[in-house]
């Protein structure tokens, strides 16, 4: 099979076999008819940045919550739909009136329809149809037959629609374009989806692969996400007034873009999977080896979600969490001593092995280390050179900096990602740990302190493995219901809206779908470019933290 760049891929038995298993829909999305319920206008999750959010966002800002439900689920006029007792976050439950419900209809033929008879070709696309639609129904006035003719016609329409990747990749983002490609080609086989090749700047250089089956048939339940472009993007188009609609999914294996309005991501069942699976063979090892510790440092970014879950699975002998640590504040050699005592409390049971889980984002909440990165990020923004930055740094950073190994002192200075976050990934956190650890007990030795076998530390970081790992069941159906809710949101007319589906939890056949402005889930983080100076706001989605 020939791919976009010419290279055949070949699938091996295992790979074709998972090919044929088709992914689970929630009753909304079956069938012929889906019902989209609009509630009240969306507020900005964090309050003190609302006015901030509203000035960025004025035409985007304080959309309305939608709920897909399908055409059994009837909602009599002024009904109140309270939330449900088993879960709590149906926050798009809410009143609602028959003037704000309205049907996309599906139809069971299959046709092309290039001028609409009815409106004697005025209107250019279904979105311009859809738009009559509703100011109809926003007037007041009830649902009719020439209404509903409307809905049947435009949705034979050919649509072109494209899918950009923003960020990194995660498992399950091709199942994202499958269930979309399926939910268009179900409304039309001439419907035309379009992959950008590249991520953004395949978005800029338009370079781009259409998406068929042949083509998707190489990368279904595969690894593939910013929705913080996404939401900059409708904002962009509406004021300048394209029809271009824009749709946020969360995909993600951080696990942080959670909240009251999204349960989880796409990817994060997988990544913890496999990597409990992964450290549960490293615990096997070190107790069957019984003389080595294993440090191993997990991808996540700033938040320890990927951390808390995978010792929930494997139960290491020590886990730290960036969130508890950036709370208590405890120094560095603070840590260096609690897993010291740690190792020696475990030798004096005659024990000399053990796993301690790390997240990626740990160097950034031990406040002395945080500090010296951002002084030194700050330093490299005034471009100050790499050979020059530590004779620029303050007494207190230059103290902490000439005392690292030479390692992590290589791995401070490199820049910045994109959006001035450090390069957390290449920082190994892990190594220093086990480097100071290891003197912290040769120190002890010698001092008598510790009468134990030599430490001996071996480091392990668990992160793009995981990456391009096969989904796992639960991503292949929550990814594949995403692309069909996408699917729907266009269908409605929508930009600026992320896909959401609530009640993960419990089987396929209880999810509830529905869509999210994207500018209700944003907040202004406050980033100081150095200690002491004032917090630069930037914009962004609210960021999930253990709590």
């Amino acid at each position: 099979m020939e791919l976009y760049d010419g290279v055949p891929r070949e699938l091996s038995a295992l790979q074709k076999k998972r090919t044929l298993y088709q992914p689970e829909l929630p009753p909304s999305l079956q069938g012929t008819s889906v019902r989209a319920v609009f509630g009240d206008t969306t507020t900005a999750v964090d309050m003190y940045s609302s006015s901030l959010i509203k000035e960025a966002f004025p035409l985007t800002h304080g959309q309305r919550l939608a709920h897909f439900l399908c055409e059994a689920e009837a909602l009599p006029s002024s009904q109140l739909i309270r939330e449900s007792s088993v879960n709590k976050c149906n926050y798009w439950m809410v009143r609602t009136t028959l003037h704000w419900v309205f049907y996309i209809k599906l139809l069971h033929y299959r046709r092309l329809i290039r001028d609409l008879p009815l409106l004697g070709g005025q209107l250019e696309n279904s979105q311009q149809v859809l738009r009559l639609i509703m100011g109809t129904l926003r007037e007041g006035k009830h649902e009719t037959p020439r209404a509903l003719a409307f809905m049947e016609e435009i949705l034979t329409i050919r649509e072109r629609v494209g899918v950009v990747f923003c960020g990194r990749q995660a498992p399950g983002g091709h199942n994202v374009i499958w269930g979309l490609h399926d939910a268009i080609r179900s409304h039309n086989p001439d419907s035309v989806l379009l992959g950008f090749v590249g991520g953004t700047e395949g978005l800029f250089a338009q370079k781009t692969i259409e998406i068929t089956d042949e083509v998707l048939s190489a990368y279904k339940k595969s690894r593939v996400t910013s929705n913080n472009d996404a939401a900059h993007l409708a904002e962009f188009f509406s004021k300048i007034k394209c029809s271009t609609q824009v749709v946020g999914v969360p995909v993600t294996i951080n696990g942080d873009l959670k909240n009251h309005f999204v349960e989880t991501n796409v990817g994060f069942d997988t990544v913890c999977r496999v990597n409990s699976q992964l450290i549960g063979n490293i615990c096997l090892d070190a107790l069957s080896a019984e003389k080595y510790y294993y440090f191993i440092r997990l991808m996540g970014h700033q938040s320890s979600h990927i951390a808390v879950e995978c010792a929930l699975q494997t139960h290491p002998n020590m886990v730290f969490l960036g969130e508890e640590v950036e709370t208590s504040g405890p120094t560095l050699q603070n840590i260096i001593k609690e897993i010291s005592d740690g190792v020696q409390a475990r030798a004096e049971q005659g024990k000399y092995h053990g796993v301690i889980l790390i997240p990626e984002g740990l160097v950034e909440s031990v406040p002395e280390l945080n500090a010296l990165l951002q002084e030194i990020h700050s330093l490299q923004n005034e471009g100050v050179t790499t050979e020059n930055i530590s004779s620029h740094l303050s007494d207190k950073a230059s103290t902490l900096f000439e005392n690292l190994p030479s390692f992590i002192k290589k791995q401070f200075l490199l820049f910045p990602e994109s959006d001035n976050a450090a390069q957390l990934s290449q920082i190994e956190m892990e190594k220093l740990l086990a480097h100071l650890v290891d003197l912290e007990m040769s120190k002890r030795m010698k001092e008598g302190t510790y009468k134990g076998k030599k430490f001996s530390g071996i480091c392990h970081f668990l992160g793009f493995q995981t990456r391009g790992a096969l989904p796992s069941q639960f991503d292949c159906n929550y990814a594949y219901a995403l692309g069909h809710v996408c699917f729907y949101i266009l269908a409605a007319g929508l930009s600026g809206y992320m896909a959401h589906i609530t009640n993960s939890k419990n089987p396929v056949n209880k999810w509830k779908c529905g869509a999210i402005p994207i500018t209700a889930m944003m907040t202004v983080n406050q980033e100081f470019q150095f200690p002491g100076a004032t917090a630069v706001g930037k914009l962004a989605l609210h960021p999930a933290k253990l709590t």
